[in-house]
């Protein structure tokens, strides 16, 4: 049996006896009854309450030399998604990001490499900056992928945006912690003192984080 050259995995909250995610009929229709055994999709029901849990697992599972995760409620512009695999299956040392939707398409060995994505980190922005700055510490040269270049429609939108920016803030504050990316005076120095005694909670919270919580399933960490 062949092994397919690339795999694409979609976490989704959806119960798959019932409904299939809009984006996964649109790859069943675009993609793999085209390419056949070339490829292989994955999606995987996020039992866990964190949508990166779901991730891991399917990157775990997945065999493809190329790999794509992304989500489940978008609409994209599946040639330039195959093209994007290609290369990467041609240069390992490339990947392919873009922060809104999550998307990236990476060599699989060097996904695993790098530990997938950090489950502590509930699905936000703040999870694909602080993987993108693991990668980019390994050496891995990143290409920022635009909304317009993958032609990205939308389907849903996310309720609450106010509590989504304070996580989103909340995980960026963790990653540039993680990754010394800033200094911790710039992390935490807002002229609000509501807002600096919430960003010494943020770090706090990160370093109890950081020792009693695990990283990732395919991490030892």
């Amino acid at each position: 049996m062949v092994s397919p050259w690339f795999s694409i995995v979609v976490p989704t909250t959806c119960d798959l006896i019932l409904i299939k995610p809009p984006t996964v009929l649109q790859l069943e229709r675009e993609l793999f009854d085209k390419l056949g055994n070339e490829g292989e999709l994955i999606v995987v029901r996020d039992q866990w309450g964190n949508a990166n849990t779901a991730r891991n697992v399917g990157i775990a599972a997945a065999r493809g030399i190329a790999i794509c995760v992304m989500d489940d409620d978008i609409n994209l512009d599946c040639k330039r998604l195959l093209e994007l695999l290609s290369v990467v299956r041609d240069d390992k040392n490339v990947f392919f990001i873009s922060l809104d939707p999550h998307f990236i398409v990476i060599n699989r060995e060097m996904l695993l490499k790098v530990g997938g994505y950090d489950e502590r980190f509930k699905p936000c922005m703040g999870d694909d900056v602080e993987l993108m700055l693991r990668l980019e510490r390994m050496g891995l040269k990143k290409v920022f992928i635009q909304r317009q270049d993958l032609k990205v429609e939308h389907l849903q939108h996310p309720r609450d945006r106010s509590r989504r920016y304070q996580l989103n803030q909340k995980h960026l504050t963790w990653a540039y912690l993680e990754h010394r990316y800033l200094p911790l005076r710039k992390l935490i120095w807002r002229k609000n003192p509501l807002e600096v005694a919430r960003r010494v909670k943020w770090v706090l919270e990160w370093l109890l984080y950081r020792r009693y919580q695990r990283r990732s399933i395919l991490s030892k960490r």
